[in-house]
């Protein structure tokens, strides 16, 4: 018969503190990347150090080089002698192709190496981008990459020829589009030979290489990657994630494609995405090593295997304390049904009242949200005094004790309120019944996700029935332990999250703590809680104080902050426009200018500054002077009603790097022909594109760029804009461009000054 918990408890809420710290601590470190081999480590192991010379060699001038540019085309040269001196032969792809989802368009040129297998084909493609943002040197995105690729077919070489051949595929203009890997798979005759590919990119500049997308088919993928990989890290949850974010990768154009794979990645530092501190001093060589691990581990058995036989669906843990899990995700539903009978079963034994049972079940979903909505208040504060949130400070202290604080105020409110009703049994038993409920939602409408909940809940299910064989004074010390494997799935994830989402987005965060908030907070019943409350107050107000106060960029991780120079040619208007991460739009705006800059633009006004957009308005803006800049130009070479077609060609006179054509949407452009190929065109529904067909031509440079236009009737008359754009600013505006140095940084795009020509055709 239950009695309730008969031992003093007092000591309980501090083993469960201290725990809990130890587990994290120890789930961090060891999904740390592995430590990098050197110079001098046996030829058949991938070295780090070995390619991190390469990557010094290729990317020696550590400077931006973006499609079509002078610098692109001299790594693509040193590429190419890194595969002569590995002896693999090469070959170059160059064409003219588009994106996929907008008409972004680049004359590419991507590299092609081969080491033969004992049969032709399949090919195993391993996948990476040589090109750069105009901001960025891509140490990390995606010359690490790159260079684990070629390290790693040094070492696949020493054993080839396997069962399949290789292909090192080395894609152009990933950065404006997918546009590389968009020409490889839609218009090389290699494409359709390609049987697995494995995508290797970069998002910042450390952290571990993870894999965080598959193909849907993946059972033999999965096990390749874990097969002998004592580093093997990832969790199937980022498909979940990444199916409902912006971001995208060559990866995605060969599942287009229906071509198997897996996408790898790192997120640390992500500051540093797309900004001149992705460069190599930044680099951190251990990722490099993880990198070629996972490259090494998968394709030596994928090389070896049947890949007729791809498996089912599998769903996969990389993170628990370094441990690998996988299974069919076809199990999901079994493994929770067989531990909620556990579960169920341990209930009964404990003698525990279904009232308490109940209880504890109802008030779980109290201590979640009340965690949720104390650490999203905590940041609305520090948004409302500071005015700003920061995705990645440069001193984060402050923000990351704002978020224990605030959601520690919201656990210990939970506990106030579930303490009153239940005791300490009655509310693991309710925590634990309530996560099956989750469990059971996640299986059945995020399955990717379904390990995450089913794992702890198969241990802790254990560790209860188990507990209800011991004396009750020992019973709650032993329930400590269904924390072990509960906080790597819930509370361990928030190193990443922070990592890759950033302060901006911390609800994709509080959820996660939330999740652990259920399960601690029963251990938390015998605290004191004024004093506790106290403690934690005073620590959230510290944090917010020191938030909203201090200036928290640095060098390392400065404000992103790009320039627009706007000059429209016909009206002889120019104006400057400050913005970073394309958010400097509207009346609000999430990341205010700090000093200097904020004395160079009108802080509080908003104008519409582009003449092809007049009701978008633009925020943190100020007039200028003419460029004095040569305009670009377009000169009509063929018209034809026959065909509802007309022949345009395009020039920069000043060498920009990018043209826009904007034609209207009445015009109703059918398509548009380009080098040997035709591409379907789109009236664009937002930005200051919005209601144009936009066709943008990038790495154009010197180069004149010839178009036919096909319409769907022949139009008379035909107005539209030519926008010409260079990442190099006039030099009028030299001493804002040096003051935006230090703590300050442009990011992805850049700096940009913008041509705008009135056009009639």
């Amino acid at each position: 018969m239950y009695t309730g918990d008969k031992m003093n408890n007092k000591s309980i809420p501090f083993f469960a503190i201290i725990f809990s710290v130890l587990l994290f601590f120890l789930q961090h470190f060891s999904t740390s990347p592995p430590q990098a081999k050197s110079l001098d480590s046996p030829l058949e192991e991938f070295s780090a150090e070995r390619a991190f010379e390469t990557l010094k060699y290729l990317l020696q001038e550590n400077k931006p080089h973006p499609v079509g540019s002078e610098l692109n085309k001299i790594i693509k040269k040193r590429l190419i002698k890194e595969l002569d001196k590995l002896e693999i032969d090469s070959q170059i792809q160059k064409t003219w192709a588009c994106a996929s989802r907008y008409t972004s368009c680049a004359e590419v040129e991507n590299i092609i190496g081969i080491i033969p297998g004992k049969t032709d084909s399949p090919y195993l493609a391993l996948m990476a981008h040589y090109d750069s943002v105009p901001m960025a040197p891509g140490a990390g995105d995606d010359g690490a990459g790159v260079v684990a690729i070629l390290e790693a077919a040094r070492v696949l070489k020493l054993d080839a020829p396997y069962d399949y051949p290789i292909m090192l595929l080395i894609t152009d203009a990933e950065e404006n589009g997918l546009i590389g890997a968009e020409a490889f798979f839609n218009q090389h005759p290699l494409a359709k030979d390609v049987g697995v590919v494995l995508n290797i990119e970069g998002s910042g500049t450390s952290g571990g290489s993870m894999v965080f997308r598959t193909s849907e088919k993946n059972e033999l993928l999965i096990k390749s990657l874990s097969h002998e990989h004592d580093h093997a890290y990832g969790f199937s949850l980022a498909n979940e994630i990444f199916k409902r974010m912006p971001n995208d990768t060559d990866f995605s154009v060969a599942l287009r494609a229906n071509i198997p794979g897996m996408d790898f990645a790192f997120v640390g530092e992500r500051n540093h995405y797309h900004t001149p501190n992705d460069n190599i001093e930044n680099l951190d060589i251990k990722t490099i090593q993880h990198h070629g691990e996972n490259i090494l581990s998968s394709s030596r058995d994928l090389l070896n295997s049947d890949w007729n036989a791809i498996g089912e669906k599998y769903v996969y843990l990389g993170g628990t304390y370094g441990f690998w899990t996988q299974w069919k995700s076809s199990y999901s539903l079994i493994a929770l049904m067989l531990s909620a009978l556990i579960l169920i079963f341990a209930f009964v034994r404990s003698g525990i009242p279904i009232r308490g049972l109940v209880l504890g079940y109802m008030l779980s979903p109290v201590t979640l949200i009340t965690t949720i909505v104390s650490g999203v208040l905590g940041f609305y504060l520090l948004s409302f005094f500071s005015g700003n949130i920061i995705s990645w400070p440069g001193i984060d202290l402050p923000y990351r004790l704002l978020l224990i604080g605030s959601t520690s105020l919201g656990i210990l409110l939970g506990c106030i309120v579930s303490r009153r009703f239940v005791q300490e049994t009655e509310a693991i038993y309710g925590a634990w019944f309530f996560w099956t409920t989750l469990c059971l939602f996640v299986t059945l409408f995020l399955p990717d996700a379904a390990n995450l909940f089913i794992l702890p809940l198969i241990f802790a299910s254990l560790i209860m029935l188990i507990s209800t064989f011991l004396k009750d004074e020992n019973r709650l010390r032993f329930l400590l332990l269904t924390l072990i494997v509960a906080l790597p799935s819930s509370l361990g994830l928030i190193f990443s999250l922070e990592q890759s989402q950033g302060y901006k987005l911390v609800l994709a965060v509080l959820p996660f703590v939330g999740l652990y908030a259920i399960l601690l907070s029963p251990f938390l019943f015998s605290l004191k809680m004024k004093y506790a409350l106290s403690l934690v107050g005073v620590t959230t107000l510290l944090a917010l104080l020191a938030g909203s106060s201090l200036n928290l960029y640095t060098e390392m991780r400065p404000q992103h902050v790009n320039i627009h120079f706007y000059e429209n040619l016909d009206s002889k208007k120019s104006f400057i426009h400050l913005s970073g991460n394309y958010k400097n739009v509207g009346a609000s705006d999430p990341e205010p200018l700090i000093e200097p800059l904020d004395t160079f633009v009108d802080l509080q006004n908003t104008r519409a500054i582009a003449s092809f957009a007049p009701e978008y308005e633009f925020r943190y803006w100020a007039d200028s002077i003419s460029s004095e800049w040569q305009e670009p130009s377009i000169e009509v070479t063929e018209k034809s009603q026959a065909t509802n077609s007309i022949k345009v060609k395009l020039k920069s006179n000043r060498g920009a790097s990018r043209l826009v054509l904007l034609l209207p949407e009445k015009s109703k452009l059918k398509s548009f022909n380009i080098g040997s190929r035709t591409f379907d065109s789109a009236v664009s529904s937002r930005g200051t594109y919005n209601g144009y067909y936009s066709i943008y031509l990038n790495g154009i440079y010197d180069d004149e760029v010839n178009l036919t236009l096909n319409f769907e009737n022949y139009p008379l008359s035909l107005d539209g804009y030519l926008l010409d754009i260079s990442t190099k600013l006039p030099e009028h505006l030299k001493d804002l461009y040096q003051l935006r140095t230090g703590i300050f940084s442009p990011v992805h795009r850049g700096d940009q000054a913008i041509l705008i020509k009135n056009i009639k055709i």
